[in-house]
């Protein structure tokens, strides 16, 4: 068994999950849509970030739990809130993705995630995991449940991963 973290290693070594998911992430725009984006990680040192993902409340994605995009050679990443402060625990929904490749590089645009705000981010590759987390019972409330039922009830990029699906994108391929 895999952790969601061991996906941010240079190579997990998951090539070989070579099945789809129902919609691709990386090449069709606002397959991610309802999507929670729960957590991003960069990792500077090697370039890489990892955005974690709840799925089980996602419009095209519904085979697994848990999303995982990972993008390398991250050329850019921006966060912008849209001039709100949400309250302390939020749901930041995906309304819209929006993927484009250019210049060797993919562009992918996550929009509605909270009136104005947008998570982009640029790279010279990417990949996109569907799985399950073992132990997610149901969506928290962020509003009533305490931190630890939020937390229990959730993917971390400790938890144990399940891969089911995944897809790759090179955009800029090593030559």
């Amino acid at each position: 068994m895999i952790t969601i973290e061991d996906l941010l290693l240079p190579d997990p070594g998951l090539r070989w999950y070579g099945a789809q998911p129902e919609m691709n992430p990386l090449t069709e725009d606002d397959a991610l849509q309802e999507a929670q984006i729960l957590d991003v990680r960069f990792d500077a040192l090697r370039s890489t970030v990892g955005v974690l993902f709840e799925l089980r409340t996602a419009l095209q994605l519904r085979q697994a739990n848990t999303g995982v995009l990972i993008a390398r050679g991250v050329r850019e990443i921006s966060w912008s809130t849209g001039g709100q402060s949400p309250r302390p625990r939020f749901a930041w929904v995906v309304a819209g993705s929006t993927i484009g490749i250019a210049d060797r590089l993919f562009d992918l645009r996550l929009s509605g995630l909270h009136p104005g705000a947008q998570l982009v981010l640029v790279a010279e590759s990417a990949a996109f995991f569907t799985g399950d987390v073992p132990g997610l019972d149901r969506i928290p409330d962020y509003g009533e449940d305490d931190e630890a039922t939020v937390r229990s009830n959730l993917a971390q990029w400790n938890s144990e991963f399940e891969p089911k699906q995944a897809v790759f994108l090179d955009a800029a391929p090593v030559t």
